[in-house]
C-alpha cells in the first residue's frame, strides 16, 4: 500500500447489520399472532357452543340412537343370517 498515491482505492470490510427480530406480541403469555393459537381458539369456541346449545345435544343423542338402532339392526339381520346358513348346513349334511 502506498500512503503517496491518492488513486488507490482502500477496501474496508463490510460487517452485516443483524437487527434483533420484533418480539411477539403477547398477552397473559399467548403468542397472539400465532395461526395455531387462533385456530385452536376458533374451534374451542365453536365447540363450546355446540356443547351448550340444548336443540344441538337433542340433534347428537337423535343422530347416535339412530346410527345405533341401524346397527342393532344390523346385528339381527346377520344372526338371523347366521342361524339360517347354519340350519342349512344341518339339514344338507342329515340328508346325506
Amino acid at each position: 500500500m502506498d500512503q503517496n498515491n491518492p488513486n488507490q482505492v482502500y477496501y474496508q470490510p463490510v460487517t452485516p447489520q443483524v437487527y434483533p427480530t420484533a418480539p411477539a406480541t403477547s398477552f397473559l403469555g399467548l403468542e397472539l399472532q400465532n395461526n395455531q393459537f387462533w385456530k385452536g381458539a376458533l374451534l374451542g369456541a365453536a365447540v363450546t357452543l355446540l356443547v351448550t346449545n340444548e336443540s344441538v345435544q337433542k340433534g347428537v343423542v337423535k343422530a347416535i340412537a339412530k346410527v345405533s338402532a341401524a346397527a342393532q339392526g344390523g346385528v339381527e339381520e346377520m344372526k338371523e343370517k347366521f342361524e339360517d346358513a347354519r340350519a342349512e348346513a344341518i339339514a344338507e349334511s342329515e340328508s346325506e
